[in-house]
C-alpha cells in the first residue's frame, strides 16, 4: 500500500457527550484501511486536534511537506455551525473565513475535501474555497438539526469507499462521472446522502481559470448561486 493514495484526516479531540470516548475517525479510518473488499485498502493519516494553533500546524504540513501528494483526501471532523467549526464545542472557534484563508493557496493538485461537521457547509465560502484553491471538490452537509454521528459516518463509508473504488477521480471529468455514476445507481448512498443534506461543490475544467465550479446536491435543498466569483 506504500504507493497508494490515501486519507488525511483532522479530528476535534472531544465530541459530544452521547459519543463514547473510544469511538474516533482513526477507528473508522483504521477499518478502511484493514478492509479489502473493492478498495484493496485505503492507507491514511489521522491527528486530534485540541487547538486552533494545532489546526493549523497540520494543515500546513499537510500542504507544505507535499505529504498532500499521497493523501490527497481531506478529512475534517468537527463541530460545526453557520459561523464556523469549533475544535471544542463552544470552547475553541475556527471561523468560516479563517478556514478559507487557511486551506486556500492554489496548490491543491485536485485534492478532494470533506467537512464531517454539522450544518458549516452551506456558508458560501465553501464555494469560495473551491473557486480558490485548486481543490477538485469541497462536500459537506447543510441539515439545519444537526448531523448524527453515526449516520454521518455511515454515509462516509459509503462515499469514501466509492471513490476509492472509482480510483479516486483526478480531474473534474472524473468526478463528474464519479457523480453521475454513483449518486444516481447507489440507493444507500443516495439515501443517507438526502437525510444528512450532503452538498458538494466540484471543479468544472481545472484547466479553465475562467470557469466557475458547478454546483450539486443529493437532496432537495436551496439553489446556491452557480455563478459565485470572489471580487
Amino acid at each position: 500500500m506504500a504507493n497508494k493514495k490515501g486519507i488525511f484526516c483532522l479530528e476535534t479531540a472531544k465530541w459530544e457527550e452521547e459519543v463514547k470516548d473510544q469511538d474516533s475517525y482513526d477507528h473508522f479510518l483504521r477499518f478502511l484501511e484493514t478492509s479489502r473488499i473493492d478498495t484493496g485498502g485505503i492507507p491514511y493519516r489521522h491527528f486530534d486536534v485540541a487547538t486552533k494553533e494545532e489546526f493549523k500546524f497540520y494543515l500546513k504540513n499537510w500542504k507544505e511537506q507535499k505529504i498532500q501528494r499521497h493523501f490527497p483526501v481531506l478529512l475534517l471532523a468537527f463541530h460545526g455551525d453557520k459561523k464556523g467549526l469549533s475544535v471544542i464545542k463552544n470552547q475553541v472557534r475556527i471561523s468560516a473565513d479563517e478556514i478559507v484563508k487557511d486551506l486556500y493557496d492554489c496548490e491543491y493538485d485536485n485534492a478532494i475535501i470533506h467537512f464531517s461537521s454539522c450544518y458549516f457547509v452551506k456558508d458560501t465560502k465553501m464555494k469560495e474555497l473551491l473557486y480558490n484553491s485548486g481543490a477538485l471538490s469541497v462536500s459537506g452537509y447543510m441539515n439545519e438539526e444537526g448531523v448524527g454521528w453515526y449516520t454521518a459516518m455511515a454515509f462516509e463509508l459509503l462515499y469514501l469507499t466509492e471513490l476509492f473504488r472509482a480510483g479516486l477521480p483526478k480531474t473534474s471529468l472524473e468526478m463528474q462521472n464519479f457523480v453521475d455514476s454513483y449518486f444516481a445507481t447507489n440507493k444507500e448512498m443516495k439515501d443517507l446522502g438526502e437525510s444528512l443534506c450532503f452538498n458538494m461543490w466540484y471543479r468544472v475544467d481545472n484547466s479553465k481559470a475562467d470557469e466557475q465550479p458547478d454546483y450539486i446536491t443529493a437532496c432537495p435543498v436551496e439553489e446556491l448561486e452557480r455563478k459565485f466569483a470572489p471580487r
